[in-house]
């Protein structure tokens, strides 16, 4: 089945429909968008687009083009993202990607098509590879660069690359999304999204992993807390059903909003209670997403058990 762009780009679609039909697509796109929010969808709409060849609505879904793609094996797409265990593109992928917009295109006439997926994995060496390609790519191509808002790129690809700015959802098409692609309650779909702001596939992978569930669990376990009907190693256990760090950086977002709290009541002492408590997940937190393998069981008995002395703190 043929991707389609996402209600909430309909605008950006539009303008770049535009293009095409008029023969000004550039040799690169930067599409900006936060993770989650259907940006390599709308990347792979585009491809479907251009590879069709059908005769009517494109992408047609039904041509040997269209059906190529949706199989993954279309040999005019080529994807640039990090190896496995890998947060970076290397240069030898660069020079690949170099190598395959040099040959001869599939079929008549077609583009060649490359997504860079996330644009700020290309170190310098692997960017600067890439910026002749970028700049005059031989025969019909089109680099698609997919990036975070605010990503940390080498003003040379920027220079490059026709910038697009992808919208999020709204609250509203939000819900309708997830509603058609989840059986959740509207509560959980909510909560969800409350995690995940305009970013409905976050929000719905969120759901498939039991996160707003795991998360409202944990938010009663740290009330019951205050009330002495639980202790640490009852809430470490109750969390372990996820990864550890996500359990404390739930716990330190918390903290982070009791903190501005108090800051805008002015209450100082309370404050300095809460931020020491913030310093002391800041090595937990860098343990956990190191290389190590840590106890994260003993991890969570440890935070909860601080935090638990600062809510004894502040009574």
């Amino acid at each position: 089945m043929s991707v389609t762009a996402l209600p909430w780009h309909s605008a950006a679609w539009a303008r770049l429909i535009a293009m095409v039909q008029n023969n000004r697509l550039p040799h690169a796109i930067l599409l900006t968008a936060p993770s989650g929010s259907g940006r390599r969808q709308f990347a792979d709409a585009l491809c479907g687009y251009l590879i069709c060849r059908g005769d009517a609505a494109r992408p047609c879904g039904q041509c040997k083009q269209c059906l190529l793609y949706d199989s993954g094996n279309h040999p005019d797409v080529m994807v640039l993202a990090p190896e496995e265990s890998s947060k970076n593109i290397k240069i030898e992928q660069v020079r690949r990607a170099i190598q395959f917009v040099a040959q001869t295109s599939n079929q008549a006439d077609a583009t060649k098509l490359i997504i860079v997926q996330p644009a700020e994995g290309l170190g310098n060496a692997a960017a600067n590879s890439l910026l002749k390609s970028l700049e005059e790519p031989p025969g019909k191509t089109l680099f698609i660069l997919i990036a975070e808002p605010g990503a940390n790129l080498l003003p040379t690809i920027r220079s490059r690359c026709q910038p697009l700015v992808l919208e999020t959802a709204s609250d509203e098409q939000a819900m309708v999304w997830l509603t058609a692609h989840s059986s959740a309650t509207p509560e959980h779909l909510r909560a969800a999204l409350q995690l995940a702001p305009g970013r409905p596939l976050l929000a719905l992978n969120l759901l498939e992993q039991g996160i707003p569930a795991w998360r409202s669990v944990l938010e009663q376990n740290l009330l019951d807390l205050q009330q002495g009907k639980v202790s640490p190693v009852e809430i470490a256990k109750s969390a372990s059903t996820q990864p550890a760090l996500r359990a404390i950086q739930c716990l330190q977002e918390i903290n982070t909003n009791a903190c501005l709290a108090l800051s805008m009541a002015n209450k100082t002492e309370a404050l300095k209670v809460r931020l020491a408590f913030q310093q002391k997940l800041v090595p937990v937190i860098r343990q956990l997403s190191g290389t190590s393998n840590p106890n994260e069981l003993l991890a969570l008995e440890y935070v909860f058990a601080e935090y638990s002395n600062v809510i004894a703190r502040l009574d």
